[in-house]
């Protein structure tokens, strides 16, 4: 009987870890792949493709000497309590703090189902396998990406107003 239970929690710890996490590198490269963007109110739209995005906001910025924040927010198709609350948090903080760099573009969100196969490339690229929040600042054509999941799990659904800081402050650095 022992052994059921203690087989039962190892699959359920599993089923948990493997549905909700993923594993992450710091890049600096060109993205090759079709999103689904999705602004602040939830609205989902196709874009071109991601690496024209990036071209085009890279070219905007080495005009104006002004980096872009590319915020990447992975999910499953089936939804945990916490990845959610990860979703909301992001959204509030943009919506708070940043409304302005959204409307300019500087700042673009998407909400991107790892299922989905139009997002298997952008997946990989960011070893999204379930969850995962990635920011991603684009300066003069180069890329540095800064893995948020672990604070994102840490505290956006019970410690929210924590892990609004901790991201308004990562967005502001990559802004400057």
């Amino acid at each position: 009987m022992r052994k059921i239970i203690n087989l039962t929690g190892i699959i359920i710890l599993s089923t948990l870890f493997f549905s909700c996490n993923s594993g992450s590198k710091s890049s600096e490269s060109a993205i090759d792949s079709t999103t689904k963007m999705t602004d602040p109110s939830g609205v989902t739209s196709d874009t071109s493709s991601a690496a024209e995005t990036i071209a085009q906001n890279s070219s905007d910025a080495g005009k104006t000497e002004l980096s872009n924040v590319l915020i990447y927010s992975f999910h499953v198709t089936n939804r945990c309590a916490s990845c959610i609350a990860i979703e909301e948090s992001v959204k509030k903080t943009l919506d708070t703090y940043f409304k302005d760099e959204l409307k300019s573009g500087r700042i673009k969100l998407s909400v991107l189902n790892v299922d989905d196969k139009a997002n298997e490339k952008i997946a990989e690229k960011y070893q999204a396998f379930g969850s995962g929040l990635f920011i991603t600042r684009v300066f003069k054509g180069k890329e540095n990406t800064t893995d948020m999941t672990g604070d994102g799990f840490k505290y956006a659904k019970n410690k929210q107003d924590k892990f609004i800081e901790v991201l308004k402050s990562k967005i502001q650095e990559y802004l400057k």
